[in-house]
């Protein structure tokens, strides 16, 4: 990982570092205040603190090297503390000569071997500042890594997810464009060619209705709702009266967005394997509620008994639960499963403004 961030931008940084110092130089000075000569020990602090502001930015370069050649744990520690302290004694030692030379002006000048000694003696001070001052850079800059790198985490999840839903989406078109075609087929084969162009009509409708959705990512449960109609009346040309349509949905749910084309695999498995295949009439329910913050969609058809099996196989549910669950993750409900009518009732539980638009 490169490490060509700052954990501050330029003027974060000069703001920080300006009011650190100038807060560690006051509480210096109200330090000095119980000593009786105020004055000289004033001069100590203010040296050292000074020197301390530029030091730092010493220890700032040393901190960057080592964070750019990633240099092991043990090693960073040993050298900030070895230069924290080296600093430390020269921070010291400034402090000492200003009190020497300015506070205590002494006959022949100032004695710079005692001034060297106390400088060394008292630099423990300013070196755990120093060394608390690179602590908590390099602490600023480990929380930058991590925010950064869960950053860059929540993306890769996000492209990852968007991808699964893309082609579970495209899993879609040709399946449904495959059984469409085959429905005109036999309608040509059968010499309904009124009936096979109105069909081709309609196909061409719902796929050109699809492509602009495609593009802007989720759509609301009405604009899926109109598409279903288009789907259910292509299959309506093939099936004529033996398919009969109910559609509801509350005017609170019809906003809510869902993935493109999430019910039009279900009502394709119903109509299919359900109504299809049987030679009575068949009844398609499609309903739609608001419950509190939720959103429940029912998908019923009269399948008989006798189809079930082909429902609970079909290419929709197995579809539609993966992309619920790519979309979703663990806050959705999905079930499909015979009724007590003989029919077949798949029902979803979706967070009713779930949705932030993204592309399915």
């Amino acid at each position: 990982m490169t490490h060509s961030k700052e954990p501050f931008g330029r003027r974060q940084f000069w703001l920080f570092q300006t009011v650190g110092w100038l807060a560690y130089g006051l509480v210096s000075a109200l330090g000095a205040l119980p000593y009786k000569d105020t004055y000289p020990v004033l001069l100590y602090f203010l040296g050292t603190s000074v020197s301390a502001f530029f030091a730092s930015l010493l220890m700032l370069l040393l901190c960057r090297r080592l964070i750019s050649r990633q240099t092991p744990w043990f090693k960073t520690v040993l050298l900030v503390v070895l230069c924290a302290y080296l600093l430390g004694i020269v921070c010291s030692i400034i402090g000492t000569a200003l009190e020497a030379t300015v506070g205590h002006a002494r006959p022949g000048g100032p004695h710079w071997g005692s001034i060297a000694l106390v400088g060394f003696a008292n630099a423990f001070g300013p070196a755990i500042v120093l060394l608390a001052w690179s602590a908590l850079y390099r602490g600023a800059w480990h929380w930058r890594e991590i925010r950064d790198r869960e950053r860059q985490l929540l993306l890769a999840e996000s492209l990852m997810r968007d991808a699964q839903l893309k082609a579970l989406r495209y899993q879609i078109t040709p399946h449904f464009l495959f059984n469409t075609l085959n429905g005109i087929s036999t309608l040509v084969g059968e010499g309904e060619t009124q009936s096979a162009r109105r069909m081709i009509s309609l196909l061409a409708d719902f796929l050109r209705s699809t492509l602009e959705p495609a593009r802007q990512g989720d759509v609301t449960i009405a604009q899926e709702l109109t598409q279903l109609m288009q789907y259910v009346e292509i299959e309506q040309v093939r099936l004529g009266t033996r398919l009969t349509v109910s559609v509801h949905c509350d005017p609170e749910a019809r906003e809510t967005q869902i993935p493109h084309l999430l019910l039009q695999p279900l009502v394709e498995n119903a109509i299919r394997h359900g109504i299809a295949p049987c030679h009575d009439a068949g009844m398609l329910s499609v309903a739609v509620t608001a419950k509190g913050d939720k959103v429940r969609i029912s998908i019923y058809n009269s399948a008989g008994t006798e189809h079930a099996r082909c429902q609970a196989n079909g290419l929709g549910l197995t579809n539609t639960s993966a992309r619920l669950a790519a979309r979703y993750q663990e806050d959705y409900r999905f079930s499909a499963a015979g009724d007590a009518r003989h029919g077949w009732n798949t029902i979803i539980e979706i967070p009713r403004h779930g949705s932030t638009g993204r592309s399915t």
